[in-house]
């Protein structure tokens, strides 16, 4: 019989549709905290959904993905159905067969699989948070409700916290993403006294470029163990932009679109930081920065993420599903001169057709 990450039994798992099987999950461990688990730390590639022409998910390359990033990009965390991944685009039934793909491929390899839950009925994100549990993810992330939104701290948090109960034993995470939700409430202000609220609260995904209201998050909750990931979308900036300054204020980790193909290059980054070596570390930023800058004035986002990941890995990502466009032809060529200009990329690593597969 299979079982999950967790030692529970896959068997009866229940469809999207169905609240039985929750219901009884969600009975069996509501008087569970989180359980303790490594520090979630490092770097965390915000996984894209690969699709096919058609506009459906292409489940068959996702086991080709979680080896592509263990063992060409050293990254060994993951964060799916995100921004990046899509996750707002797809239906609660394709959430949770991607959150279970890179369960099932991602077991054994993979450190971390955190899923992002948040949806704009809170039914539909307690659903998802219940699978996850029920799927043995490590860890759940929610935005706040983007469409009627919570219009100050308590109301935020009372939503997060009836998030969060429908899967006590995991550990909870905040997607703090303004820019994107409309939301304004400081994640600051958030965390003051959240984990007396959500038990099971262990850190933030600070996805805004707002550093003073990040280092205040740091500062103020120095006695916690919490794990602070610096994020920014890349629908405004790539969280490569500013990550050795998050690294300054504290950042314990970092989530990011980019992790997903210079996963292996922001190591170095991390790397010099760790060993004190600040020369190198902001050099090896700038020349992230060098492709980062390049990219977001040709206009950069999930589309040319998918894209440049196809370029890059040779696993095809297909297209975004509508609204968003397909990257252009032009983008594509233009991005990997770039790649190679920076000894990102050399000839040796493109796969044949990777070109065709892309644009």
């Amino acid at each position: 019989m299979e079982t999950n990450r967790q030692g529970m039994s896959a068997e009866g798992r229940r469809g999207a549709d169905s609240g039985e099987g929750h219901y009884m999950f969600s009975r069996h461990f509501s008087n569970l905290m989180a359980s303790p688990k490594k520090k979630l730390q490092g770097l965390v590639a915000a996984t894209i959904t690969p699709m096919t022409e058609h506009g459906e998910i292409n489940f068959s390359v996702i086991g080709r993905y979680v080896d592509y990033l263990v063992e060409e990009q050293g990254v060994k965390n993951v964060f799916v159905n995100g921004t990046t991944g899509e996750g707002l685009s797809l239906s609660i039934s394709e959430r949770c067969q991607v959150a279970e793909e890179w369960v099932t491929k991602g077991r054994n390899k993979l450190d971390q699989i955190v899923i992002h839950v948040g949806a704009l009925s809170l039914k539909e994100s307690q659903e998802l948070a219940q699978h996850a549990a029920e799927i043995g993810a490590d860890g759940i992330a929610v935005i706040a409700p983007f469409f009627l939104k919570p219009w100050n701290k308590d109301v935020l948090i009372n939503f997060l916290k009836e998030v969060a109960a429908a899967a006590p034993a995991l550990p909870f995470y905040y997607y703090h993403i303004p820019a994107l939700t409309g939301v304004k409430i400081r994640a600051e202000e958030l965390l003051d006294g959240i984990q007396d609220k959500i038990p099971s609260f262990q850190g933030l995904k600070f996805s805004d470029t707002d550093l003073l209201d990040f280092g205040q998050c740091v500062d103020q909750n120095r006695q916690r163990q919490f794990a602070f990931l610096f994020g920014v979308d890349e629908k405004i900036f790539a969280s490569d932009q500013q990550l050795l300054s998050a690294l300054v204020m504290g950042a314990t980790g970092a989530v990011g679109s980019t992790y997903n193909y210079l996963g292996k290059k922001t190591k170095q980054m991390l790397e010099a930081f760790e060993r004190k070596d600040f020369s190198s570390a902001l050099n090896h930023q700038f020349c992230i920065q060098r492709f980062i800058n390049f990219v977001v004035k040709l206009g950069f986002g999930v589309s040319q993420t998918k894209a440049i990941m196809t370029l890059v890995s040779g696993i095809p990502m297909g297209p975004p599903r509508l609204p968003l466009q397909k990257a252009s032809r032009e983008f594509t060529d233009n991005a990997e001169a770039k790649l190679k200009s920076l000894d990102f990329l050399s000839c040796t690593d493109l796969k044949d057709g990777n070109m065709d597969a892309c644009s």
